[in-house]
């Protein structure tokens, strides 16, 4: 008999759980919850504890409710019971763990954890949760495993939430569970509050949320801690990703060690005045509706990488930025200048890249590549040996706002600044295409600074206001894109003075390397060319008659020349201009001139001709016999006369003879 009973209170008790499973809301409301389950013994099932329903898993009207996984077996005891009574237990999982108790779902292991200060829920498998609001520090080890926000996200109420070793996700979570107040927010918190991610992952996206959600939004004094290779992925919200709102700069945001922080097609990645530190991690913030951030002070070190890329607005706007130790910024393709900031360090081991900003940029103060505000109280520095490349911006490659900026530039690429061709509009420089300068500027010799354009002065330089610029000589190798021929030093590029050295309206003033301080009235200068000439010389021995041609002036670069005629000398031959002194190059006329040259004359005298002794020898004889009058000579024409006389006399008396002898006979 006593078997039979214990079978039928089996048998009971079993039928009453099924019962239960079928409508369990009838059972706890008509009594039958109090009735006792089967003993189970300790060693074959884990103990779960009941659910505890309060403020966390209210429904907005405040009403106490139990999720969906939880209310299938309410008690109103709190007791550690028999695993079988859940549903994660019926079904053979438990997904968490607190202070040795195992839980079928996440809620419950948070109902009972979030009681205690400090405390540790571990994850034993994949779990989902309606969302958290705190008022006792947490922390949640995922054990690898994976948490889902299904209702709504997290509302931290002063208090610390670390996520450990875990990937957690929340996609259009538009509100917190503190839904009186925050209710625009996926994560919200009161003073003091932190949140960590340890090794994990967090994922947010706000694709489906309203127009006004943020993703997280911090009130004052708050934390953002990502470390151990965490990531934390922020996307598709049409507020900010991370913003701080009021409190005394207490706030701040610490990447560190490998980890990653992602901000994509939101309005802005970083939002307010607090201290956002980089260490050996990166950060990527793409795609901003707005500015990628808003007045962050930044300490970018030890091999951070960042970037900020396609803003609307400003790419990275900050108070201050730092960087060291072999870090990398890029602030590229945004919509007005890819930095603004008012002070800026840059080691030298560091790379700064600053390439086609201004796309939407409305004025030439917005559409820049570095706009630099400055301040009275600390200067900025870029090292020498910086890899810091500021090309192709619509506006002014570096434009400062005001006397108060101070920069040194130790080493710079700036060049093909100031066209506009990347503004949708084709706004461009104004002035100073290269850097515009109203503070104090110093260029190193070493800074390339070239083919920058501005539309009304000062293609590569200009300084106003007071400004102070000192800048250095002209490469090398610099190549003026304007006409492709060599840059040989600065030119004056005033307003009413552009420099011009091609066509009919020329303009060549050179300006020598230096410092000069805009006092009375704007200085500006470009990287450029002059007019060439082109003179002569001789080499070798030289006829005296011989003058070579004076020199051409004011020739234009490129210009086809023909060397000018050499006049003849007797006894000599020219043998032509030769580009070199050696006088083993011949120019040949019709050529381009390529800059200012002389011309090398080379002469050869003509050969003698030899004198034949035997000639030479007669001409002695002769010399010492009475030699007859030179032709020419008056007294040898009477002479001449006279013996012509002579002879006809002779002549005539000869014939008077004959003719008496042949009378005789």
């Amino acid at each position: 008999m006593k078997k039979r009973s214990h079978a039928v209170l089996a048998v009971t008790a079993g039928l009453m759980t099924s019962l239960c499973f079928l409508a369990p809301q009838a059972f706890a409301d008509g009594g039958f919850a109090s009735v006792s389950e089967p003993a189970v013994e300790a060693s074959s099932v884990s103990t779960v504890a009941k659910p505890q329903v309060d403020a966390a898993s209210a429904n907005e009207s405040g009403t106490p409710v139990a999720s969906s996984a939880e209310s299938a077996a309410t008690t109103p005891s709190s007791a550690p019971v028999a695993a079988s009574a859940s549903a994660g237990a019926r079904n053979g999982a438990s997904v968490a763990e607190f202070n040795g108790t195992q839980y079928a779902t996440f809620d419950e292991a948070l109902d009972a954890a979030k009681k205690t200060d400090g405390a540790t829920i571990k994850l034993l498998a994949d779990a989902k949760t309606a969302g958290l609001e705190l008022r006792k520090d947490l922390t949640i080890d995922g054990n690898g495993h994976a948490l889902n926000f299904t209702d709504k996200g997290i509302a931290l109420w002063g208090k610390a939430l670390t996520f450990k070793n875990v990937t957690v996700t929340m996609n259009g979570i538009r509100s917190t569970p503190y839904t009186t107040e925050w209710n625009w927010m996926s994560v919200s918190a009161s003073k003091g509050a932190s949140l960590t991610l340890d090794g994990a992952t967090l994922t947010m996206d706000g694709a489906g949320t309203a127009d006004n959600t943020h993703a997280i939004y911090f009130g004052s004094n708050n934390k953002l801690n990502l470390k151990n290779g965490s990531n934390l992925t922020i996307a598709n919200y049409k507020q900010d990703a991370l913003e701080w709102d009021g409190g005394d700069g207490g706030y701040n945001v610490n990447i560190e060690g490998g980890s990653t922080y992602i901000s994509d097609r939101n309005r802005s990645g970083f939002t307010g005045t607090f201290y956002a530190t980089i260490d050996s991690s990166t950060v990527k913030v793409l795609n901003s509706k707005g500015n990628g951030s808003n007045g962050t002070y930044y300490t970018i070190k030890n091999g951070s990488d960042v970037t900020f890329e396609n803003s609307g607005a400003w790419g990275i706007s900050a108070w201050r930025i730092d960087m060291s130790n072999g870090s990398k910024l890029h602030a590229n393709n945004n919509g007005y200048s890819g930095i603004w900031t008012r002070v800026l360090n840059v080691d030298s081991s560091c790379l700064v890249d600053v390439e086609g900003n201004g796309t939407k940029g409305f004025a030439a103060n917005t559409n820049g590549g570095i706009f630099f505000q400055g301040n009275g109280k600390y200067a900025s520095v870029i090292e020498k040996g910086a890899n810091v490349t500021v090309t192709n911006n619509a506006g002014s490659g570096i434009y400062t706002a005001q006397k108060a900026c101070n920069l040194i530039i130790g080493s710079a690429t700036i060049t093909n600044n100031g066209t506009g061709a990347c503004n949708k509009d084709g706004i461009g420089a104004d002035m100073g295409g290269g850097v515009y300068n109203v503070g104090t500027m110093k260029l190193d010799p070493s800074v390339v600074i070239y083919n920058n354009h501005a539309a009304n002065a000062g293609d590569d330089i200009y300084s106003t206001g007071a400004g102070v610029t000192e800048f250095g000589n002209v490469g090398a190798d610099w190549i003026l894109d304007d006409c492709d021929h060599t840059i040989d030093g600065w030119y004056v590029d005033g307003k009413d003075s552009r420099w011009s050295a091609h066509g009919e309206a020329k303009y060549v003033e050179a300006a020598q390397p230096g410092t000069y301080e805009a006092k009375e009235a704007p200085v500006a200068f470009k990287a450029a060319h002059g007019l060439v000439s082109v003179d002569y010389q001789y080499v070798g021995e030289v006829p005296e008659k011989a003058k070579f041609p004076d020199a051409d002036k004011g020739l234009e670069v490129g210009s086809a020349y023909a060397a000018k005629e050499q006049k003849a000398v007797d006894g000599w031959t020219f043998d032509g201009w030769y580009t070199d002194e050696g006088c083993t190059v011949l120019w040949n006329d019709g050529d381009s001139l390529m800059g200012s040259m002389t011309l090398y004359g080379k002469w050869t005298k003509k050969p003698v001709q030899p004198i034949d002794k035997s000639k030479t020898e007669i001409a002695k004889k002769t010399k010492s016999t009475k030699s007859l009058p030179s032709t020419g000579d008056k007294s040898s024409a009477v002479m001449t006369a006279a013996l012509a006389g002579v002879g006809t006399a002779v002549l005539g008396f000869g014939e008077a003879i004959r003719r008496r002898a042949n009378s005789n006979r």
